[in-house]
């Protein structure tokens, strides 16, 4: 005897806006994300030490959330500048493939014959 086969509902994309279908910009998400996270672990480390008196004591709340939050804080503006660069060389390229392909295209047609070059 065979089951009917059942298909696991999976959230769909299908709902979400065009724009956020885009991998890069879900990237550009995930990244400002996590640079939200490295302001809330220095806030937090900011809170903790403030609320410390003793200054030995204040040195783990410096040390794990303030240098954490640093590093977070870092790592996600560098990769956010190298993932935008990226896409705005990408974007680049592509035109310039575009330039490129209507130029020997048009050169094409000079030495075909089906245009000629306008004259001086």
């Amino acid at each position: 005897m065979k089951l009917p086969r059942v298909k696991p509902s999976a959230p769909s994309m299908a709902s979400a806006p065009t724009a956020l279908r885009d991998p890069g910009v879900q990237a550009m998400i995930v990244l400002a994300l996590l640079a939200v996270a490295g302001f809330v672990m220095l806030g937090l480390a900011w809170r903790g030490a403030a609320r410390t008196i003793y200054v030995p004591l204040q040195s783990p709340w410096v040390m794990s959330g303030g240098v954490a939050g640093l590093g977070l804080l870092g790592m996600a503006l560098g990769a956010w500048s190298i993932h935008e660069c990226r896409r705005r060389d990408a974007e680049h390229r592509a035109v310039m493939e575009d330039l490129v392909r209507e130029a020997a295209e048009l050169a094409e047609d000079v030495r075909s014959g089906r245009r000629s070059l306008p004259r001086r």
